[in-house]
């Protein structure tokens, strides 16, 4: 858990530092992205006129199947937090684990791929594009095959 002591925000900044589990994500076993890597946070709070201020760096790892070429890869994952809080909805102790697994879940890639520049697969042979030039005819430029039934059609 992350948590701040409001009182001690009072008298200056607090910065923690620290990791929490993978199971800090709370992620079903059935996602197409797992987490490889343990959570690790660098945050700072502080009062601000008119409420706490949050902020600071979170980073993780993680891993899946490409979206193109279906190798197994692992991506890091960072995160900037700025969070605000009110000051009228401020316990004693201030815990954040809820608000900074959200942050760092929205900065998950939404298609894992192992580079932007991927290949992919060959729509004909299913051969990884990314490791050598397909020799077989699926890479001609007439088209995909599975379409081609419509090209018999007359409009």
């Amino acid at each position: 858990m992350i948590i701040f002591s409001v009182s001690a925000l009072e008298k200056a900044p607090v910065t923690l530092r620290g990791t929490e589990s993978i199971e800090f994500f709370e992620l079903d076993e059935n996602d197409s992205l797992t987490v490889s890597k343990e959570l690790q946070y660098e945050l700072t709070g502080s009062k601000v006129s008119g409420g706490i201020l949050i902020h600071g760096k979170c980073t993780t790892a993680v891993s899946g199947i490409c979206g193109r070429c279906l190798e197994e890869i692992e991506k890091p994952v960072d995160a900037v937090i700025d969070l605000f809080f009110d000051p009228e909805e401020i316990p004693e102790e201030l815990d954040v684990s809820e608000d900074v697994r959200e942050e760092v879940l929205l900065a998950f890639p939404m298609n894992l791929l192992c580079s932007n520049d991927c290949e992919g697969l060959c729509r004909n042979c299913g051969g990884n594009l990314n490791r050598n030039e397909c020799t077989c005819n699926g890479n001609s430029s007439s088209g995909d095959f599975r379409w081609s039934a419509l090209d018999s059609l007359k409009l």
